[in-house]
């Protein structure tokens, strides 16, 4: 028979939180939209749909090792925090969405509330086992990834024009000694021509 440990937890999680979605037990409650799931976190869950996840994942997870308590699943649900300059430090995870989490399977009927903690109930299990034989027949489709939009390059500029500003350049760097050409062949200098002296007229001798 097929049981929980047979199904991949992604894939068995996904398709639970999607049963639970139909249950009227299990409602987000008005803070979800923008509550952290830690004091380890930044920013609230981008997801609109995290709290049934959340659900999912905590009632698979006192199907794995329950019995259990709030205190040791805000372990499971916590992680390190940014301080900055100083090491980063280890935070539980939020014990209010744990704990309503819990109460609302509770209202479902698949979980027990006992001295030992809480623990799966038989018709939890039942329900847990047939949506992982489910998963392990049909398993769920790839989440799609998110794309960001990245920013159009500029368009190149035309080398033509640097190269025919760079040749200009050059022609009037070298203009005034025109030693050189382009090719770097050198050039003969012309003679400078001199004026023609213009000559005076003689004065004609009286006689």
């Amino acid at each position: 028979m097929t049981t929980v440990f047979d199904a991949v937890p992604d894939h068995l999680i996904r398709k639970v939180a999607e049963e639970l979605r139909k249950r009227k037990e299990i409602t987000p409650p008005p803070w979800a939209a923008f509550a952290k799931t830690g004091a380890h976190k930044e920013m609230p869950p981008e997801d609109p749909d995290w709290w049934y996840v959340r659900v999912a994942a905590v009632l698979r997870r006192v199907y794995v090792d329950g019995p259990l308590g709030v205190e040791r699943m805000r372990s499971f649900y916590g992680g390190k925090k940014n301080r900055g300059s100083k090491p980063n430090a280890f935070r539980k995870g939020s014990g209010s969405i744990l704990r309503k989490s819990l109460q609302q399977l509770e209202a479902a009927g698949l979980v027990i509330h006992d001295k030992t903690g809480r623990r799966v109930s038989p018709a939890g299990m039942a329900f847990l086992d047939s949506v992982a034989q489910e998963v392990k027949i049909n398993p769920p489709l790839p989440v799609p990834k998110r794309i960001k939009a990245t920013a159009e390059p500029e368009p190149k500029k035309a080398e033509g024009k640097k190269t025919e500003a760079r040749k200009d350049k050059g022609e009037k760097a070298g203009s005034p000694k025109g030693d050189k050409t382009e090719k770097g062949e050198k050039t003969e200098k012309k003679p400078a021509t001199k004026k023609a002296e213009s000559k005076k007229p003689e004065k004609s001798e009286v006689t």
